[in-house]
């Protein structure tokens, strides 16, 4: 049985999302600005290219929204941690001091209705991942509530297949324009039930993965009939990538979700 100290686990997930919002591993190689684009729509990704390079070096967050904190949890049955009861303590302790000491705007209300911010931008929305060996991984997302907002999910019959599930994906975006910040990062989930499959689609996010590429084809042709482009203002730039996950799922069912996420794409792993 391998021990992890929950002191470390802390740390770790406090400097991941630091990290996150100042340099993720999600935007290491990514260049916004293409040639082919007409000149304002180069401007505006011209905008964002440099919005990156300075939050990199001059430690500013990406966005003022700092989004919502989201933890994956994948920890093997062989491994174990001290120093508290719960992993979701250790993980909530990370973030709280991450969004202290990292001066990153708290987003997360306590109460819906009351709207109450008490400052902690918690509790974090933590999943977990069972597995074999001695594997313990920390994947994040930052997750903004613009592109979160304009995100869907939908309960669909099979018989539309791919082509409808390609459709749903096309409908969301238009009825997002620029209200979510693009160009987007698209996680597109694809079975299990209604509670899983918006998960599956942050997964996709994650991972950055396409388990289909046919239905990745057919999303990307769609995605040429949209109307904007950067930031939503005329263009053709309005997703930078799709990702697709898959799960098993009911005879009767086709679950299908759509995550959005902003040009400020922001996730990252640690592996303990």
């Amino acid at each position: 049985m391998r021990i992890i100290e929950g002191l470390r686990i802390k740390d770790a997930v406090k400097e991941l999302f630091i990290r996150l919002n100042y340099s993720p591993d999600s935007l290491k190689d990514v260049v916004f600005t293409d040639p082919s684009m007409d000149h304002f729509e180069r401007k505006l990704a011209e905008i964002i290219d440099e919005n990156c390079q300075k939050a990199k070096a001059e430690m500013r967050p990406l966005c003022q929204d700092c989004g919502v904190a989201q933890v994956f949890v994948k920890m093997g049955k062989n491994v174990t941690f001290s120093d508290a009861p719960s992993l979701d303590i250790l993980i909530n302790k990370g973030v709280e001091e991450a969004y202290s000491e990292g001066l990153l705007r708290k987003s997360t209300v306590v109460d819906p209705f009351e709207r109450k911010n008490e400052g902690k931008n918690l509790p974090a929305f933590i999943h977990y991942e069972l597995c074999d060996g001695d594997t313990f991984e920390i994947s994040a997302i930052a997750k903004g509530g613009g592109s979160e907002n304009v995100s869907a999910q939908k309960m669909l019959v099979p018989a539309v297949g791919r082509e409808g599930v390609a459709d749903f994906v096309f409908e969301t975006l238009k009825n997002a324009g620029g209200k979510g910040c693009p160009p987007y990062f698209v996680g597109v989930g694809v079975g299990g039930t209604f509670d899983s499959v918006a998960a599956l689609a942050k997964k996709a996010l994650l991972e950055q993965v396409c388990e289909d590429n046919e239905l990745l084809d057919i999303i990307n042709e769609k995605i040429k009939e949209l109307n904007f482009g950067v930031l939503g203002f005329p263009g053709k730039s309005p997703v930078k990538a799709v990702f697709v996950k898959k799960a098993p799922t009911h005879i009767a069912m086709m679950p299908a979700a759509v995550a959005l996420n902003c040009h400020s794409f922001r996730t990252g792993k640690v592996e303990l």
